[in-house]
């Protein structure tokens, strides 16, 4: 049985979030609230605004409130940011975030401009070769992925060797710093977008100079912008795609493109307490909640944002209700399409074991949805 199935039995209140955790709903249901591109832009919005309002007033708090407040707040709005960006952004450059193009140049533009990221032109075209030759090396994706030492065939103890130097690497973050910066400011981008950029820094650089804020848009701001931004969309595109598995080929057939992406869903089955006793039964569900809301609820706020659990679907049919489109994929299953999907459940390392072919980790395809699954 999908793991997601088995929580079928828990109370309606929690169905929910167990939705969002895991990323998929319960075969046979629709969703209570329908996601509409402007909720997913607010939701970006508000993580970002309330994480950096709590690590504000914790600046005004003794020190051992203000580190493990910051701590926290770090990573959150980063994910904020990168809801914004890697969902928000993502769509416009697909012009399915509004109806007009205009509009989807517009969200863009002003977006990356906050956020130090490519205008919509250079990032357009980029992505748009990602999928034009997913995983080969005209890329973009694959030759960063390759610039910060990733290689198939490593073990798991080699694999996490590499993620450890990745993620403090002075040259990844520095790199990837300065791509940002000479996108912004350095590029050939069009006069409009360059007056964004500058006239953004000097209303930044205004605005601290008066109010003295250096500190607090330091530690509030540009931490999470660059160091936590970059290494959680580090994690998050090891394991956007199974990169290696046709060895970088160019062309490629439909079926083999589609094995190149999973549904990377969070998670585990309900524990099986049949055989245990009370106090058994009780260790379980209690690891069992602690994992779902400590380990993989973090994963899903800070780094695997949005639509991006799908991400199959989004190749397989980018077109789609992508706001919905946990419901849309189960629907795809349940119309007998299961066979161009394939899924990963569990937490970030399970993902991007899959995705960087480390030894004896792999994705499997997905299970067709049939009434008896659907209950």
């Amino acid at each position: 049985m999908q793991p997601r199935e088995t929580m079928r039995g828990l109370p309606r209140l929690v169905q929910p979030f167990l939705t969002w955790v895991t990323g998929v709903p319960l075969a046979g249901t629709a969703p209570r609230v329908m996601w509409r591109p402007t909720l997913a832009l607010i939701a970006g919005a508000v993580q970002t605004a309330v994480s950096v309002a709590a690590g504000a007033w914790a600046l005004t708090r003794p020190w051992y409130v203000l580190v493990p407040v910051l701590l926290l707040s770090w990573p959150v709005t980063a994910g904020g940011m990168r809801r914004l960006d890697v969902v928000v952004v993502h769509q416009t450059l697909h012009r399915m975030f509004t109806a007009s193009k205009q509009g989807n140049r517009v969200v863009s533009e002003l977006i990356t401009t906050l956020l130090w990221r490519p205008p919509f032109d250079g990032n357009r075209d980029e992505h748009l070769t990602h999928h034009a030759f997913p995983c080969s090396l005209k890329d973009g994706d694959t030759l960063y992925l390759q610039s910060t030492g990733a290689r198939p065939g490593m073990t798991r103890k080699e694999f996490r060797g590499y993620l450890l130097r990745a993620l403090v690497s002075p040259r990844h973050h520095r790199s990837f710093l300065f791509s940002r910066i000479r996108a912004n400011f350095l590029s050939r981008s069009p006069l409009y977008r360059m007056a964004m950029a500058y006239g953004f820094l000097a209303v930044t650089v205004a605005l601290l100079a008066v109010t003295g804020w250096w500190v607090q848009w330091l530690l509030l701001w540009f931490v999470p912008l660059t160091f936590f931004f970059q290494n959680q969309t580090l994690l998050y595109t090891l394991s956007e795609h199974r990169w290696w598995i046709h060895g970088n080929a160019e062309r490629l057939t439909k079926a083999q493109r589609d094995e190149l992406t999973f549904g990377r869903f969070c998670g585990e089955p309900v524990p099986d307490t049949a055989s245990l006793g009370a106090a058994g039964r009780l260790a379980a569900w209690t690891g069992w909640w602690l994992r779902m809301t400590l380990l993989y609820a973090p994963y899903r706020m800070c780094i695997l944002v949005g639509d991006t659990v799908q991400h199959d679907l989004h190749h397989v049919r980018p077109k789609c209700d992508w706001a919905n489109s946990s419901w849309v994929r189960n629907d795809d299953l349940a119309q007998g399409n299961a066979d161009r999907y394939y899924e990963a459940w569990g937490g970030l390392l399970t993902h991007v074991y899959v995705g960087n072919s480390v030894r004896d980790w792999t994705a499997v395809p997905s299970a067709p949805l049939t009434p008896s699954t659907a209950g």
